[in-house]
């Protein structure tokens, strides 16, 4: 009975803990909710795959990669998906939201101002 009681409490007490990870450790893992945060240039996709090419642009190869990466820590979500980005760098230089978030149809989204 006692291990029975245990087994509860750590059943509870893991369905009410945050979890973080990386996307890559993220595969086969799937959550209530999933918040994916710093979805800017340079995060998602990544600075590396961005100069793949050496010119800043990225290549197709590099970019893809990337894509498919997010796809994974937005498809880890099993009801609600909150994508996050900075407007600003902590230096004060301006930051831009991932071009995978302009891919995202406007009717699955939900924008911060529409929540308030």
């Amino acid at each position: 009975l006692l291990s029975l009681e245990q087994d509860a409490a750590a059943e509870e007490a893991a369905r009410d803990a945050l979890t973080l990870c990386t996307i890559h450790g993220s595969k086969g893992l799937e959550w209530p909710t999933v918040l994916v945060v710093r979805m800017n240039e340079g995060e998602c996709p990544s600075s590396a795959a961005l100069t793949a090419d050496g010119g800043g642009g990225g290549t197709d190869e590099a970019l893809e990669d990337e894509r498919r990466l997010a796809y994974v820590a937005f498809s880890r979500a099993k009801a609600r998906l909150i994508l996050s980005f900075v407007a600003t760098e902590p230096s004060g230089a301006p930051a831009t939201p991932s071009r995978f978030l302009g891919e995202i149809p406007a009717a699955l989204t939900v924008r911060d101002s529409q929540l308030r």
